[in-house]
Order: structure tokens, then sequence, then C-alpha cells
């Protein structure tokens, strides 16, 4: 393969890293290219200010490929799930106002949403993140029938503590208001009709009335899992209204409130109630296109059936190169989705010799390596 050395302006293009020439057209493995803003780097921020730079759009293909209508990826931190669904939000969410151009202030993009909402702009600003990527330029036909097709739904509940049964409710109603405020500003009033100002209004007052209450040490979480249920119901209405498609699910950190409260003595309360959520998100939901859960932990789900998630994919890593296609309820065959975690031997090597750091090549696999995600295809980690 020919490398291209890394530029020295700190603006520098991501180094174009070449295939094997015998590689097929459509090649799930990871694949470097230039002029992408939709990519991470290996070695941390090093990589990223050196110009070397890893391709994911082709996740977006993997995860419309897997046969299972909702995929569980499982693996260490920095294997790239949250990059891969922040790929798959940029890629199939519909426009809203947050992709319209931030009004520039002393050379600053300023927080403020703009105002209004023109689908076309957003559209395109949204296709410049894509336009050098192996998606766009490999995969057409594909591109142009799925992006910015689909609503996409994140939650995130990464960031919950784990002291006592009210700061997890806290945190779970909290990963739910963020979802509610994301769509509550998507669209302006003139884009909406009656009904959906109806939805979007019923949406705004229970995500107002949590906010207000959410550090009232009066407030009854025992509610909690109604209170999240509702706002969810509300928060489908309105986007399935708006947009009349159905839409993507992505839970990042589904793991963390089973973490939070293993082992605690509000375990079995805490568990009811976040199982009643997913199993609203996920079974007999007939507005949910595919949804995809990422977390550290393959937690057993007992409940998989009455979730919904009897027939859902899971897939995970196990240390020193043995092959687990994982643990609970895999009934479907998880596709080319695990290809794209993780970064391969040779990919560490060539990253290696384009940042001068040949001699830590070898350190390096062994410090971040040893996980395997099937077929013996050895990933290492991208935060390396």
């Amino acid at each position: 393969m020919t490398v291209s050395e890394p530029r020295q302006s700190a603006a520098a293009d991501p180094v174009v890293i070449g295939r094997d020439k015998d590689s097929p057209t459509v090649d799930y493995s990871q694949t470097k290219i230039s002029g992408s803003m939709a990519y991470t780097g290996g070695f941390g921020h090093t990589t990223r200010h050196s110009g070397a730079a890893v391709d994911r759009t082709l996740v977006c293909k993997a995860f419309m490929d897997t046969e299972a209508k909702v995929v569980r990826v499982c693996s260490p931190d920095g294997f790239g799930k949250c990059f891969a669904t922040s790929i798959i939000k940029k890629f199939f969410s519909v426009v809203t106002r947050h992709d319209m151009p931030r009004e520039s202030i002393s050379g600053y993009n300023s927080n403020e949403i703009p105002s209004t909402l023109d689908p076309e702009v957003a559209r395109a600003g949204r296709a410049k993140i894509f336009e050098s990527t192996v998606l766009r330029q490999e995969l057409p036909v594909f591109f142009d029938e799925h992006f910015c097709r689909h609503p996409v739904l994140l939650i995130d509940f990464r960031y919950m503590h784990n002291v006592n049964f009210v700061l997890m409710c806290r945190g779970m109603t909290y990963s739910l208001m963020k979802l509610a405020s994301f769509w509550t500003e998507a669209y302006t009033q003139d884009q909406l009709d009656s009904a959906q100002k109806e939805a979007l209004a019923s949406m705004t007052e229970l995500r107002t009335e949590l906010n207000e209450n959410l550090y009232n040490p009066q407030f009854d979480f025992d509610n909690c899992g109604d209170n999240l249920r509702a706002l969810f119901a509300l928060v489908s209405d309105f986007v399935f209204s708006v947009s009349k498609q159905r839409y993507i699910v992505i839970v990042r950190g589904y793991d963390r409130p089973l973490c939070v409260s293993a082992g605690k003595p509000f375990e079995d309360k805490a568990r009811k109630i976040y199982m009643a959520l997913l199993s609203q998100i996920f079974k007999n939901n007939d507005r949910l296109f595919k949804g995809i859960l990422t977390g550290v932990y393959a937690f057993p789900l007992d409940e998989a059936v009455d979730l919904g998630l009897n027939r859902m994919s899971t897939i995970m890593p196990t240390v020193n190169g043995c092959y687990e296609n994982c643990s609970v309820s895999i009934l479907a065959n998880p596709g080319p989705f695990n290809d794209l975690l993780g970064i391969t031997r040779s990919e560490v090597v060539e990253l290696a010799s384009l940042l001068r750091l040949t001699k830590h090549v070898d350190f390096l696999p062994n410090r971040f390596g040893g996980y395997s995600f099937g077929r013996d295809k050895i990933r290492y980690n991208i935060g390396m």
C-alpha cells in the first residue's frame, strides 16, 4: 500500500492510506480516506492533529445490513461506539434547525440555534460531512436512498451516578429531557400544523415540569418510571407526526442504569423502571425502524422477550483473541458490524509509521490489543 506522509499544517486533511489492491469494491474493513470530517483517529489526539484518520462511514451500511432490528454493541471504552452512533445519527437523521449554519461571532460559531430552517441548506451542510467518504463514493445508491430519511432519537445514559435511587432517577430523567429538548428546538412554528403544535406543547410542558422538579427534595421519584415513559411517548408522537417516518433509536450507555443499581437495595425497583422503558421503546413499536444499544457490559437480559429484544444481535469481544459473539438472545447474524470496531494490527503499524512512532509498534498492540470480534479478526483500541 502507498502511504502519504502527514502534512505539517494543523489544518491538513486526513492522510490517505490506500486499500489492498485485491480488496473488493465494497469493503467493510477500516479505511483511511482524505478530506472527510466523518472520521476518528487512532493514538488519541496525537493522530487527529497529525492528519491520520479512520473512515467509519460504512458503519451506516453495516447497521442496515444487520439482520436484527436491534443491535447491541458491547466493548471496552475507546473502540468507537460513540463515534459510530454519531455517524449513524448524522447520516440517517432528518434535517432540523440544529443543522443550519450558526452565526459567527468574533470568529466563533454561536451556540444559538438558528431561528429558521431551510431543508435544502441544512441538507447541503450535512452532506459536506460525507462528501469524501467511502460511503458516498462507493455506495451512491444507498447514500441517496437513506441520507436524511429517518428521525433519530438519541438517549444517552452514560453519565448517571451510582449513589442512590434518587440520583439514578434524576440521571435517567435528565437523559430523556435532553432528548425532548433536542426535538423541542428542531422545527419552527410556521412549519407545524395545529396538531403538531399541540403535540409540541404537550412535550414541552412535561419537560419543563420535570426540569423544575428535578432537584426538588419533595418530588416523588417513585413515579419516575411513569414520567420517563410519558415523556418518551410525547417525543415519539411529535417526531412521527412531523416526519411521517419511522425512527431510529440510539441508546448510549444502555448498561449504565443496570450498573449503577447493581447490588443496591433499590436494584429490583430500578431494573423494573428501566425495563419498562426499554419495553416501550422496542416492543411492538410500529414507529421503530431500527435500534442500536451500546455499552461496555453485556448484561443478561432475562426479560428479552418481554422487551421485544428476543431477536437482538449482540456484538462483543473477548480478551486474548478468543471469539465470542455474545451471550444472550442472539438469533440473528450481526453481519459486517464486527469489522467496524477498533483497528487492525496492520493499521496500527501504518499509523505508527505515519506518526513516526515505529519504535513503539510492538508495545502499542500489546498495551491495547487482544480483542477479537470474530473470525480471528483482532482489533485494537482506537484510543491508544
